[in-house]
């Protein structure tokens, strides 16, 4: 029956991978970026450096430009906007105070409203079109005049200055001249819905990346936004949550069938204090393992030679895409994908039949018939939960389940239950078993990887919309499993005695040691775990990473070849009896790492796959190194142990 379940899990594992390919080929293979220059940092860098602009830093690199909405404060801060007061009125021109008294304006109620007047040509063009919303919304009026227009709340109230009302015009002429792409940033203050609309018809922008903590429209006109960007055909750019995250985003998402773009962008003083090549191999590293199409970049605003600096920054990132085999400018969205319910559903046999290999482990293999149940109660489910509409939960499910079960297997199939070790072998026959363990352990881990990256290859997914559920779970549930099987040995040994016998035990110093280095090492572990870690990643091991990156292209986890391969490979060496003594226990824990985080790896479904794959490999292949220095001071120690101290005992 075993044999039955592992050639299930293989044959399942062949159509998991097989719908991966799919996925390489329409979204991972997408080779286009768009660098993006943020339109607020530009003109401070041009007030900074008159000499430089647009045509110089498209040549440089960039492809286009984010051009603000704008507020009336913002335009009052600018000055395109000026508020008239009751004296200036009075100290004005006469044809002024005519014009106010045959639009019922009284100078003596300008205290409760106010009046502003609109110099900008352009601006007075873009508030003429948004008169009727102003009108109904906030009870406002235009008074056109020869010199300017006058804008007039009746009701005014500071909180009006949030009004959206217009956007920079020069700017947007300029990107124009220069033929370059317009990204809109609409932000979701008074009246922007509003604002947008017109603003769209207007500019017929190529993207349209949100300003603040919101998406225009949020909460209940989102589905409004959703219709405005595809009348006008309008690409997402879709922050990463982690630099911004915008309530609504996840919504006008779907609305929109994932057409969107994947943003990333530094914040101003994290450029300021990075060199060229820091802020190049973070925009990399988002491109390469993060699908990221569109890089939002805020120029060097501070120190000398600017126009230097910033045009030879863009002139580098430019030739390390292209290095790299990106098509600066080409960015596409692709359409919806996803792969079809009954791959769901095989997937879920391949992992409820792991499932069934895992618990007969426990059972010494003494009911495997009647655990082949699990397998029609797994197949019925999936058909329920398909039909009733909760695909994703499914998902969400298997997936967990996978992330569960195969590390928990590899370990014990391939370490725990084996009845020798490499230690107490010659020569060939050591390097063998070893060797050949390890790798069906970490190949084991790699199954339920794919698995994991399958169930859940879809747009929802891959666009980071709807999340891997359970990274902790994940992370700690398989070290528990393994504890279990270690500590209790089930189905060798009557449960009913061996329990009583661990209550029994007397509890000694080095236990309560052994217990605290334990619970350090958990909350190290689950402190690093997930995409916002409660551990902050020290500058010492950013450094070593960036290294890596140089060197191997795709840096491995530290995790996996540093601490947990190269503890599995040195637990296969040592001799079965060394692994039954209380110091193994933690050495098990530690050496459990390696596995669930190579199946972890699949679950960041941003990252394309092959990405993942050469991810794992350089971690298999690396722990090698490490696992042989190890092995190597052990021997060594071991030794000197051997010839000094228990010489001297003696």
């Amino acid at each position: 029956m075993k044999k039955i379940l592992i050639g299930l899990i293989l044959i399942t594992f062949i159509v998991a991978a097989w719908s991966l390919t799919a996925r390489i080929e329409k979204v991972d293979q997408n080779r286009g970026v768009e660098v993006i220059m943020d339109g607020e940092a530009y003109k401070e860098l041009k007030s900074l450096e008159p000499e430089i602009n647009l045509q110089q830093l498209k040549e440089s690199g960039i492809t286009g430009l984010a051009v603000y909405q704008q507020t009336l404060g913002d335009f009052l801060e600018k000055g395109a906007i000026k508020r008239i007061e009751s004296l200036d009125i009075i100290l004005g021109e006469a044809e002024l105070i005519t014009d106010l008294e045959s639009n019922q304006i009284q100078i003596s109620e300008l205290e409760n409203s106010a009046l502003f007047a609109v110099v900008s040509t352009s601006l007075r063009e873009q508030i003429n079109n948004l008169e009727p919303k102003l009108e109904e919304n906030y009870s406002a009026s235009i008074i056109k005049r020869d010199a300017y227009d006058l804008l007039y709340f009746p009701n005014w109230h500071e909180k009006l200055e949030d009004v959206s009302l217009g956007y920079n015009a020069s700017q947007i002429e300029e990107a124009k001249e220069n033929d370059l792409k317009i990204a809109f940033r609409s932000n979701n203050k008074l009246n922007a819905l509003s604002a947008l609309e017109q603003n769209l018809e207007i500019l017929n922008p190529d993207f349209l990346i949100f300003d603040g903590e919101e998406v225009t429209g949020y909460p209940d006109k989102i589905e409004e936004t959703a219709q405005l960007m595809q009348d006008q055909n309008l690409i997402f750019g879709n922050i990463e949550a982690f630099i911004a995250a915008q309530d609504g985003a996840d919504k006008l998402a779907k609305l929109n069938d994932y057409q969107l773009l994947r943003t990333h962008s530094m914040l101003q003083d994290e450029v300021e204090q990075a060199d060229d090549q820091k802020i190049i191999s973070r925009y990399l590293l988002s491109v390469r393992e993060r699908n990221v199409k569109i890089i939002y970049h805020k120029p060097y605003l501070k120190g000398s030679q600017l126009k230097e600096r910033n045009l030879g920054l863009l002139a580098s990132l430019t030739t390390s895409l292209e290095a790299e085999g990106y098509l600066p400018g080409r960015a596409e969205t692709v359409p919806y994908f996803s792969n079809s319910g009954w791959h769901v559903l095989l997937i879920l046999l391949g992992v409820t039949a792991a499932g069934i290999l895992l618990l007969n482990y426990f059972t010494a293999f003494k009911y495997e018939k009647p655990m082949n149940l699990f397998l029609l109660a797994a197949a019925a489910a999936g058909f329920l939960f398909l039909y009733s509409g909760r695909e994703i939960l499914l998902r969400q499910i298997t997936a967990l389940g996978s992330a569960v079960i195969f590390p928990s297997l590899a370990v014990i199939a391939f370490l725990l239950d084996k009845d020798r070790g490499g230690e107490k072998l010659e020569g060939g026959l050591s390097l063998a078993f070893v060797f050949f363990n390890f790798t069906a352990a970490v190949l084991t881990a790699l199954v339920g990887g794919i698995f994991v990256s399958s169930v859940l290859n879809s747009s929802e997914f891959i666009f980071k919309i709807n999340d891997f559920r359970g990274v902790k779970v994940a992370f700690l549930m398989p070290l528990i499993i393994i504890s279990l099987y270690y500590l209790f040995q089930p189905g060798s040994k009557d449960l009913r005695q061996k329990i009583p016998e661990l209550l029994e035990k007397v509890i000694k110093v080095k236990h309560i040691i052994l217990a605290g280095g334990l619970a350090l090492i958990a909350v190290i572990y689950i402190g690093r775990t997930g995409n916002f870690p409660l551990l902050p990643v020290p500058a010492w091991e950013l450094t070593v990473r960036s290294l890596l990156e140089k060197i191997l292209y795709v840096r491995p986890r530290f995790k996996e070849f540093l601490i947990g391969h190269p503890l599995f490979i040195f637990s296969l060496y040592l001799g079965v009896r060394k692994r039954k003594e209380l110091y193994f226990y933690p050495l098990l824990m530690l050496a459990s790492v390696g596995v669930i985080t190579t199946v972890n790896t699949f679950s960041h479904l941003h990252t394309p796959v092959q990405i993942s794959l050469l991810r794992t490999f350089h971690a298999y292949w690396l722990s090698f190194a490490v696992a042989a220095v190890i092995i190597f001071a052990y021997r060594l120690l071991n030794r000197l142990y051997q010839k000094y101290y228990l010489t001297e005992v003696k």
